[in-house]
């Protein structure tokens, strides 16, 4: 009998990916068909049947929409912007081994996001820290006059407060890819060729971390896509993130706007589902 990495036989493999899927899948599904007949009128409290009536209001809604085109645009600015600090640290840590800051980049680790948006709302609001510094410094005729970085339709206090969680993860990340793939085995083979540094950079160090990385980011794009908690905190009425529309929906006082909520939570999760078994799908043919 062969065993892989895990210890698990080939003949014993599809009863635990069976027991994965049940325990993970079986409950977002159930979840999924009970918002799906919700939003059909099939069940709730002002079901009367069959109707499309709650879909034909969501596809109208304007706000819907620009809900969830707010939200895809912010996760994959966040993502960018998370990317670059941690490809910078990757290669400076790939550069200089004997830079000491991987220990550091432990702290922003262990910031919850609901923490972590509450310590950034206090650095960047009207009110907070680099407004008072910026007014010290007379940069500012008042507090009043500090650019706004909270609650701001640009969502700037958003991506701030989740690439300050998220880079070191993804710092740490690539320093062990750059690791794993033998870095420094490619770059005396660059070098003997003649390749200069800027060059091993673009060319090789950048794209093979990416592509090595390429699912761990799409995970984190669809975590960011369905934020909460930090835009709860430091996002804005409207534009909203589509986890807030969803909320206020599924949660208010107006009955008639639960199936709706519960509309767009299916066309969420179908979003998130292309997003998540497109890329399993493609690693999966090609391993």
């Amino acid at each position: 009998m062969k065993f892989g990495i895990t210890g698990i036989s080939k003949r014993q493999f599809p009863f635990g990916l069976i027991l994965y899927v049940g325990f993970l899948g079986l409950p977002l599904l159930a979840g999924l068909m009970y918002s799906l007949a919700y939003s059909f009128g099939l069940t709730g409290i002002l079901s009367e049947g069959f109707t499309s009536s709650h879909w034909r209001d969501l596809l109208r809604d304007r706000e819907a929409w620009l809900s969830l085109g707010y939200s895809l645009l912010l996760a994959v600015l966040t993502i960018f912007l998370t990317l670059i600090p941690a490809l910078w640290l990757s290669w400076m840590a790939f550069c200089s081994p004997r830079i000491r800051f991987r220990k550091w980049l432990l702290l922003p680790m262990a910031f919850p996001p609901l923490i972590g948006a509450f310590a950034w709302y206090q650095i960047l609001s009207p009110s907070g820290i680099l407004s008072r510094l910026a007014y010290a410094l007379g940069w500012v005729g008042s507090l009043e006059g500090f650019p706004r970085l909270v609650n701001d339709s640009q969502g700037m206090g958003m991506m701030i407060t989740h690439v300050f969680l998220i880079f070191p993860l993804f710092s740490f990340l690539f320093m062990y890819q750059a690791d794993k793939e033998k870095i420094a085995d490619l770059w005396s083979i660059c070098q003997a060729l003649g390749c200069h540094r800027k060059q091993f950079l673009a060319r090789v160090f950048v794209p093979l971390l990416l592509k090595k990385s390429m699912m761990l980011i799409r995970l984190y794009l669809i975590f960011l896509i369905g934020t909460y908690e930090v835009a709860i905190l430091l996002g804005k009425t409207s534009p909203r993130v589509v986890t807030l529309y969803i909320t206020e929906k599924l949660s208010g006082f107006d009955l008639e706007a639960v199936p709706v909520g519960h509309a767009m939570l299916v066309l969420y999760i179908i979003l998130v589902g292309m997003i998540a078994f497109g890329r399993i799908r493609k690693s999966l043919s090609m391993s």
